[in-house]
């Protein structure tokens, strides 16, 4: 009759522990036991591991004083003497009528190592380098393998390439503006669908090309700094001149409005 457990739980990990509990549990079948509380079997289990582990160290202290490294039965004996255990009694009970064969544990098949995809075959090692040192790694690994396209270096394609990067820039513009400005829509429902710019009415469109932009503006301040006129104090016959130096660019300027101002020159009397 197999020995049971009340709980499922305190299942051994280690294989020499699951294997002494199944020896104290067949050792409880033939006392006369059917069953087993698992803190008792555990405790068991705990008594007979601790024994077994200082009747181990007692032999091997009894081996090492003797001069030797491995243990022999005399030093078993002596090491059960001292604990005080009666081993003429092992014989008898190992020739017990009731007692329980355990077949030995199967042979846990080997793992076989996955094998390793290899790519080209190995280089060798050269004549300096021993064989016992690992090989070479697959050919890929070392050497130059170019995996980029060429770029594109024929007209069509690169006039075609130019013409939709200049869209997508547009495009990316105009909804720019669309997002940030006023837009108009072609649905009433519907505002977010085809954004258009919204048109803002000039009351005076031709004033923008009369106007100078900032830009000329700053420009025209910058020339002007430069062109800055002298004042010189001359003396001729009583009389006080003021002369300037003003450059005048009519001739390269077509706007008359954005042609500097000439000073004019005052005689004092």
């Amino acid at each position: 009759m197999a020995l049971e457990s009340t709980t499922s739980t305190g299942q051994s990990s280690t294989p020499w522990r699951r294997a002494l509990r199944t020896s104290i549990a067949a050792l409880l079948v033939e006392a006369g036991y059917q069953c087993a509380e698992n803190l008792a079997l555990e405790t068991l289990i705990e008594m007979t591991q601790a024994y077994i582990s200082e009747a181990g160290r007692t032999s091997s202290g009894y081996a090492e004083l003797a001069g030797r490294t491995h243990v022999m039965p005399s030093d078993v004996v002596l090491a059960l003497v001292e604990m005080g255990l009666d081993f003429t009694a092992i014989p008898t009970h190992a020739k017990r009528e009731n007692k329980t064969v355990f077949l030995p544990p199967a042979q846990a098949p080997a793992t076989v190592p996955s094998k390793i995809l290899q790519v080209g075959e190995k280089r060798k090692h050269p004549a300096h380098i021993p064989e016992h040192l690992p090989s070479f790694p697959d050919p890929h690994t070392y050497i130059k393998t170019p995996c980029f396209k060429q770029p594109a270096n024929e007209y069509q394609l690169v006039r075609e390439k130019a013409a939709s990067q200049k869209r997508d820039v547009e495009v990316a513009l105009t909804r720019f503006i669309a997002k940030t400005g006023a837009t108009h829509s072609l649905f009433r429902d519907d505002k977010s669908a085809f954004p258009l710019i919204a048109c803002k009415p000039c009351p005076l469109p031709y004033m923008s090309a009369l106007l100078p932009m900032d830009s000329e503006i700053s420009t025209q301040e910058s020339s002007d700094a430069d062109s800055t006129p002298q004042l010189h104090h001359q003396v001729n016959d009583g009389h006080l001149g003021l002369s300037t130096d003003v450059a005048t660019d009519s001739e390269t300027i077509d706007n008359p409005y954005l042609i500097p101002a000439k000073i004019a020159k005052k005689k004092w009397r």
